[in-house]
């Protein structure tokens, strides 16, 4: 038997092993027989679109298994993907071709070959807009992803890219989001021999209803489905119907305008829990602010900060990072320049602008919460000592008529937790940064806030528990390599545990076993080898037992 013969195949395509009909052969017996008197005359082959061999395929008939195709006797096929999604990209290069062709658009849907098959993408291009939405199947990592996206920006005017179960990377979702304020979706529901197409955006706090492809329109700013408000902001290139192809000149907007417009761009960015490139930025602000150089970026990036709410509001310009996720270089300039301090290092830079980035989506987060204290920074540019963030106690005095009132004993601290801070669960992170950078041996009071940790892993959601867990497992390495820390009893496994429990048991039973032998054998009396015997003539033992 063939490697394709061993499992089921579902689906194939009508007509020719070039073909792109795809169908998913009815399971049912009764379905197939009808679907046979239906088409009579057509023909399946295990299509080199599905990635097949290119031979004919015979539908099978069951009435006590699962219909399905199957190859000729003494064919070889090495085809992976067997299953009623198999050909997904299939029915959704039919589905386009059918939408255009009801809206009347000159476009063109084609199927694309990443490097692990026919299926990896499928494209729409509305040849005459220039406009370009492309079908994402396969996963791609980010850099692959930010790759093609350039290719594709400069041939087209709008690209929209819609993501498959599984297909968008996180870094991918987060500079979409960024850029549009959601991603688009889509999956499939099966009708009888073939697939639908349904479409949805979401983004990190709702998404939108499932659709199909006719409730979608292909508009001047791009691909867009019923519920989604667009953050996009249209570019300096040509106008979506204009088909001349040649780019015009962007609009220089007024100071005024660049500062709010990229004062929302970073309000949202918090807002999605997320830290833009400043190319992000400005497909979101504005193509505009691309071209500035970094003195002029310095520049707006300070006017913005001081159009804060108040004081002590969060610094959005500390969201803007590079591509490596680090801060860019020129916040460190404009944290100077608002009377924050110096950073004397890229460390200090990146740890003062992580704070501030929680507390920016603390802030602007939806729902929002406490924001943690900002990070001070001493004259010479290093991070200030922390000072204790334990929160001050409140009392409630009582007045009862006939005397004071007998206030009962504060709850002792646990002995594992004594000398720690009652610290808010976003704080203790920082917390045990801190105590490996303290001075003299602290390796109890670091093992304190691992406990509270702990205690606080549950109630964090992601991704400050991730975060959390990452600094936990640096302290305790920190605190291994230290000499003055008390040795700890290594951690035992439960397999390793149950076995030593298992020979503790035997060993006690083999030893009370051992114990009651030697104890009957102690208590046993000596057998009397004259018991039993008979005894001999003339002789009365009533006549022994007489007194003389």
């Amino acid at each position: 038997m063939t490697y394709a013969d061993s499992r089921l195949v579902q689906t194939a395509v009508i007509g020719s092993r070039g073909s792109d009909r795809a169908i998913i052969l009815p399971t049912d017996a009764d379905e197939l027989a009808r679907w046979r008197r239906r088409h009579p005359t057509y023909s399946y082959w295990c299509g080199t679109l599905l990635g097949g061999c290119g031979n004919e395929l015979s539908d099978r008939l069951y009435r006590d298994k699962v219909c399905h195709f199957a190859h000729h006797a003494h064919t070889s096929c090495h085809r992976t993907a067997t299953g009623a999604s198999s050909a997904d990209h299939l029915f959704v290069k039919g589905d386009l071709t059918a939408w255009a062709g009801r809206r009347r658009l000159k476009a063109r849907a084609s199927l694309r070959n990443l490097g692990t098959g026919p299926g990896d993408a499928v494209d729409f291009r509305v040849r005459e807009a220039r406009q370009h939405v492309r079908f994402q199947f396969r996963k791609l990592a980010h850099a692959e992803w930010a790759d093609a996206a350039g290719r594709l920006i400069r041939d087209s005017v709008t690209v929209d890219w819609v993501f498959g179960p599984g297909a968008a990377h996180p870094a991918t979702m987060e500079e979409l989001y960024d850029e549009h304020g959601y991603l688009l979706r889509f999956r499939f529901e099966t009708h009888g021999a073939v697939r639908r197409i349904r479409l949805r955006a979401e983004d990190p706090r709702r998404s939108t209803d499932w659709v199909p492809l006719d409730a979608c329109a292909m508009t001047p700013e791009g691909l867009r489905v019923p519920g989604a408000q667009p953050r996009r902001r249209p570019g300096p290139g040509p106008a979506a119907g204009s088909g001349t192809g040649r780019t015009a000149t962007p609009v220089r907007r007024s100071r005024e305008e660049q500062v709010l417009a990229l004062k929302e761009a970073l309000v949202g960015a918090a807002r999605f829990r997320t830290r833009p490139t400043w190319e992000a930025l400005a497909r979101t602000a504005g193509r505009d602010l691309l071209d500035l150089s970094v003195p002029d970026r310095v520049g707006l990036l300070v006017a913005v900060e001081r159009t804060a709410d108040g004081e002590g509001s969060p610094l959005l310009s500390a969201l803007i990072r590079t591509g490596e996720s680090d801060p860019a270089p020129y916040v460190g300039d404009v944290i100077a320049a608002v009377g924050c301090g110096t950073p004397a290092t890229a460390a200090v830079l990146k740890r003062w602008c992580q704070r501030e980035a929680d507390r920016a989506f603390a802030v602007y987060g939806v729902p929002s919460r406490t924001a943690p204290p900002r990070l001070s920074l001493t004259p010479d540019g290093r991070l200030a000592a922390q000072q204790s963030t334990e929160p001050t106690q409140l009392h409630t005095i009582v007045h009862v008529k006939g005397g004071k009132v007998q206030q009962s004993a504060a709850r002792p601290k646990p002995a594992h937790l004594a000398g720690v801070p009652l610290l808010r669960d976003a704080e203790i992170r920082h917390a045990l940064r801190s105590a490996r950078q303290r001075r003299g041996p602290r390796p109890r009071y670091a093992q304190a806030l691992l406990a509270r940790a702990e205690e606080a892993l549950t109630r964090l959601p992601e991704p400050q528990r991730t975060e959390l867990v990452a600094e936990m497992v640096t302290t305790r390495r920190w605190l291994d390599n230290r000499p003055d820390t008390p040795v700890r009893k290594p951690r035992q496994s439960r397999r390793a545990a149950k076995a030593a429990e298992a020979q503790k048991t035997a060993a006690a039973k083999q030893s009370g076993r051992a114990k009651r032998s030697q104890q009957g054998k102690k208590g046993k009396k000596a057998k009397n080898p004259l018991q039993g015997a008979r005894p001999l003539p003339g002789f009365d033992p009533r006549a022994a037992k007489r007194p003389r």
